[in-house]
């Protein structure tokens, strides 16, 4: 679908997650990236506690989190309905009213949504259902897809039988009276080995997780996850552990895959801290601010490194072959574990909405994709999909009809 001018884009970042910061990251960067002359692109920001604000001070990152020399310059809105397929952000209270966007109160009317969140209550299906239940254009993975593709138990058992290599795994839930015993942590883990993994099931990002060699060790790092998550996966620990990612598409017709990254690791386990605000070149790929960028951008990669014989193959084969069991769309990132010494390789997890939207790895594959290129791509199928499954505007069937029509 070709976009023009005027094709008023709302960027969603921020929200009640953990990994609320990394989005303002990711969202921040989309906003500097989206094709100006096709699109009209804005920020929104939804804080920790929920609320929605709007207003020009949000183009910057220093603005992050709001405070009360920023707060006057925002104002909070809520999410309602324009004309038929857009959206309206509507000012919540007179007198919160800032400069800007909505001068006097105006309310905002947006053409598409590209969300930017990452982990929960953004990434993982809630506002994708949000935006099918207003019938809203949205980019990115659809609210089934994300909804467990954010749940490593459910991608598990959703991809359980394709051919994709699978770790076995344990699921420990928060009890109602705290921890678990050991006792039950014994029965849950009976058919894992030590030394294990132990993470939250819907977070990402590196956020909890960690390395345990006894019963002892998976209790003690329980009380950090259940704190953000109340349900915990356990797995066996990947012995000569090497990571290789790689990103899925079909936006432009034709499904493909991006460049495969290695991360490298200065540890066992690379945690959230390394892989979100190492190194500090400020160097992004992208357009304006860098330093809004820096961290997650400068962590130290191979592109394209080297693999065993016939392992690049079966990681694309693999990532496109998860990608078309949700009917994907948008433009997930697809991660893998592989232990070095053996050649042998497990898919990981799925992130619909990757960091940065993984733009590094589509400048580097094969042919290139550029970032703005890569958002307009996904602005386009978002408009595109909207228009195919429109309902008409009494769904119901004759047939069906209980109420009196006018």
């Amino acid at each position: 679908m070709a976009g023009s001018k005027g094709t008023r884009v709302a960027v969603l970042l921020g929200g009640r997650s953990p990994e609320h910061d990394v989005s303002v990251i990711t969202g921040l960067q989309a906003l500097r990236a989206i094709d100006q002359t096709r699109f009209d692109a804005f920020p929104v920001y939804v804080n920790p506690r929920g609320q929605w604000f709007v207003g020009e001070a949000l183009a910057e990152r220093r603005n992050y989190l709001p405070d009360a020399r920023t707060q006057g310059e925002l104002t909070e809105v809520t999410l309602s309905l324009g004309e038929p397929g857009k959206g309206l952000l509507v000012p919540k209270r007179s007198g919160l009213f800032g400069r800007g966007l909505l001068g006097r109160g105006t309310p905002i009317e947006f053409d598409v949504a590209l969300p930017a969140f990452h982990g929960l209550y953004g990434e993982d299906g809630q506002i994708q259902g949000l935006f099918e239940t207003a019938n809203l254009p949205y980019a990115g993975m659809r609210t089934l897809a994300s909804s467990v593709f954010m749940d490593k138990v459910a991608t598990k058992r959703l991809l359980r039988g394709s051919g994709i290599p699978l770790l076995p795994y344990a699921v420990v839930s928060r009890a109602a009276g705290g921890l678990p015993s050991a006792d039950v942590l014994k029965k849950l883990l009976a058919n894992i080995e030590f030394p294990c993994i132990v993470k939250p099931v819907h977070l990402g990002s590196s956020i909890g997780v960690g390395k345990a060699d006894s019963i002892e060790d998976v209790r003690a790092l329980l009380p950090t996850i259940f704190r953000l998550d109340p349900v915990a996966i356990i797995e066996p620990f990947v012995p000569n552990l090497v990571e290789y990612n790689v990103a899925v598409t079909r936006i432009g017709g034709a499904l493909r895959t991006s460049a495969i990254e290695q991360p490298k690791r200065a540890e066992e386990l690379l945690d959230f801290r390394q892989k979100y605000l190492s190194g500090g070149d400020g160097k992004s790929g992208t357009k304006g601010d860098t330093s809004n960028s820096q961290g997650m951008l400068s962590l130290t990669r191979d592109i394209n490194p080297i693999l065993p014989q016939g392992l690049e193959n079966s990681i694309r084969r693999w990532a496109t072959d998860a990608f078309e069991a949700v009917f994907g769309t948008g433009a997930p990132r697809v991660d893998f574990y592989c232990n070095e010494a053996t050649g042998e390789a497990w898919l990981n997890e799925v992130n619909p909405i990757p960091g940065s939207f993984a733009h590094f790895l589509w400048e580097a594959a094969d042919p290139p994709l550029g970032f703005t290129a890569l958002l307009s791509g996904l602005i386009d199928e978002a408009i595109a999909r909207h228009r195919e499954i429109q309902l008409p505007d009494d769904p119901v069937p004759p047939e069906a009809r209980l109420l009196r029509r006018p």
